[in-house]
């Protein structure tokens, strides 16, 4: 009698065991799966980082070069210290690139893209060795009218063969994050389609929890209640996911300084209306901003453009769109109801407050700024690209005749 009370206890044991063990199984399968999705973004979220700043620390660099050259270009301050800061921007380009050669997991197409920057840069960097032992001869030459002629072709040199290689390299440096991005997208949606696949499966190991729970009727809303709670852990997994991906994909088309659109979102905006619209667009940016990093540091310069950038968004957001394409330069896509005429009394008023005072971190700072203005016409251009190579120009330009003025890009 005794065994058959042992026999009996053991046999209602049985399902206890049972539901024990497929709670552990639950359990431990959706620990693995929880880990691996973080595992997984963590890691892809890294990598992205990691390759947007080397390539943004390369694009830098390119414009601290260009600002170098130009500097040689317009004949302002020592050549020999222009010369030997781009010596060094471009060691901080191979330091970058050694940075973004090192990161691993990028696609083919990422690395063939950026391959093609690279060799840009590396032919960029062998003209601008050619154009400083140019300039050398010349001066060495002991005579005046070889270096004045060297410096009369100066520009046409930089416009036309200088300045075009530096524009490509960080349009194939932007592609490249462009890439980038698209791939992330990619692993992101991969992700999301392995984590509803995983539930399902999640979803057919409960069901047979409740099967095994069936059986041990005390048990049963325990468990019910610890398997609501899983699912409710893995729908906030999913909703951090899609907000993580909606977050990447904000960031892609907005500067995280300013808060307004970037370079990106301007090329969507305005590719489809240079074949058939007439419009009103503006770029600006501060005279010799680079003196305030300089005296101040990066982050005094950041909070300057901030600040800026708040009083434009204040000033001006009712009659254009703004985007912060670069650094400190600003584009304004003016409204269609804008005319002409409008446009160019705006743009002084554009001026006018960007040269304002601001006060930053308790100091009053003000810098004049430069900026171009084209009343464009339909099929003026064939791409964004070139839209902003003609206000760049007429940009640099003004800055070159002395600063603190408004060009206008003539039609041609």
């Amino acid at each position: 009698m005794a065994k058959a009370k042992s026999a009996s206890k053991n046999y209602h044991s049985t399902p206890y065991i049972v539901a024990a063990i497929i709670l552990a199984i639950i359990y431990l399968i959706n620990t693995i799966l929880i880990e691996t999705i973080n595992a997984n973004n963590n890691r892809v979220s890294q990598q992205t980082s990691k390759t947007m700043n080397a390539i943004n620390r390369m694009n830098g660099e390119l414009q601290n070069v260009n600002a170098n050259v130009l500097r040689i270009v317009a004949n302002i301050g020592d050549p020999t210290s222009a010369a030997n800061d781009t010596a060094l921007n471009f060691q901080n380009i191979e330091d970058a690139m050694h940075d973004f050669e090192s990161i691993e997991g990028l696609s083919d197409t990422a690395k063939h893209r950026y391959n093609h920057a690279k060799k840009v840069i590396e032919t960029y960097n062998a003209r601008l060795l050619e154009f400083r032992e140019q300039w050398n001869q010349a001066r060495e030459g002991g005579g005046t009218m070889e270096t004045a002629a060297f410096s009369s072709g100066m520009n046409n040199l930089y416009v036309q063969d200088i300045y075009p290689l530096q524009v490509t390299a960080s349009e194939m440096l932007q592609a490249t994050i462009s890439i980038v991005n698209a791939d992330t997208g990619k692993i992101m949606a991969a992700n999301a389609r392995n984590t509803y696949l995983l539930m399902t499966m999640m979803l057919v190991v409960a069901i047979l929890g409740e099967v095994a729970i069936f059986f041990i009727a005390r048990r049963a809303k325990k468990a019910r209640l610890e398997l609501e709670e899983r699912e409710r852990n893995l729908a906030e997994v999913d909703a951090k996911l899609k907000t993580t991906r909606q977050k990447a994909s904000d960031l892609a088309v907005m500067n995280v300084l300013t808060g307004m659109k970037n370079r990106y979102a301007l090329d969507n905006d305005v590719s489809d209306r240079l074949e058939s619209d007439r419009f009103n667009i503006a770029v600006f940016d501060m005279d010799n901003f680079r003196s305030i990093n300089d005296t101040y540091g990066y982050d005094f310069g950041d909070e300057y453009l901030a600040a800026v950038a708040e009083r434009l968004k204040d000033e001006f957001s009712g009659t254009a769109e703004i985007y912060n394409i670069t650094g400190n330069e600003f584009c304004f896509l003016f409204n269609k109801e804008i005319s002409e005429s409008q446009a160019m009394g705006i743009v002084q008023n554009i001026q006018a407050v960007m040269s304002s005072p601001y006060e930053v971190l308790n100091l009053a700072v003000q810098l004049p700024c430069s900026g171009a203005v084209y009343h464009y016409l339909p099929g003026d251009c064939l791409n964004v690209n070139s839209l902003l190579v003609k206000l760049d120009t007429a940009m640099r330009n003004a800055k070159m005749n002395g600063g603190n003025m408004i060009n206008t890009v003539v039609n041609i």
